[in-house]
C-alpha cells in the first residue's frame, strides 16, 4: 500500500496497517457504523483497489476512512471518529485529505434516514447527484449518492 502522511501538531494521518485494524474494528462497531468483521478489515487491505487510512490524535487512533480508488475517483466505503473526538472537525479533516492529496471526485452512499450523516456531507458541500432504491437491502432503504 502507498504511504499517505499528513502531521500536525495535533493530529497524523497515515495509511493503516494491520496491527491497527483491531483498533478501527472497535471503532465502527462502537459507532454502530456497519458492523464489519475483523476478517473484512483484513481482507480489504489486502486488497489494491481500497485504501484505508486512520487519523490518530497524540499516537491513538481515533478515526478512519476505508475507501476504493480508481484512477483519480474515490468512493467512500466507511468513515468513523471515535464518539469522545466527534464534533471537533476530525471527520473533516479525513475528507479533505482525500480531496486534496488523493482524489479528485469523492462519492459516498448514505442511507435516507442517516440523517447525520448527510448533514455532515452537505456542510462539506457534497451535493446529491442520485438516488439508489432499495439500496439498503436490511430494511428497504433507499441510499443517496453524493459527490464531492
Amino acid at each position: 500500500m502507498e504511504s499517505y502522511h499528513l502531521r500536525t501538531d495535533l493530529y497524523q494521518i497515515t495509511a493503516v496497517s494491520i496491527n491497527d485494524l483491531k483498533i478501527i474494528n472497535e471503532i465502527e462497531n462502537q459507532l454502530s457504523l456497519n458492523l464489519t468483521t475483523l476478517n473484512f478489515f483484513k481482507r480489504v487491505s489486502l486488497n489494491n483497489n481500497f485504501k484505508f487510512l486512520k487519523l490518530q490524535v497524540n499516537l491513538n487512533i481515533i478515526g478512519f476512512i476505508l475507501f476504493s480508488f480508481n484512477k483519480k475517483d474515490c468512493d467512500i466505503i466507511s468513515i468513523g471518529v471515535c464518539k469522545n473526538f466527534q464534533k471537533q472537525g476530525y471527520g473533516k479533516k479525513l475528507i479533505e485529505y482525500l480531496k486534496n492529496k488523493i482524489c479528485l471526485d469523492i462519492f459516498v452512499e448514505v442511507s435516507k434516514n442517516n440523517k447525520n450523516a448527510l448533514i455532515f456531507y452537505k456542510k462539506l458541500k457534497f451535493i446529491e447527484i442520485g438516488l439508489r432504491k432499495k439500496y439498503y437491502k436490511k430494511n428497504n432503504t433507499d441510499a443517496i449518492l453524493l459527490k464531492l
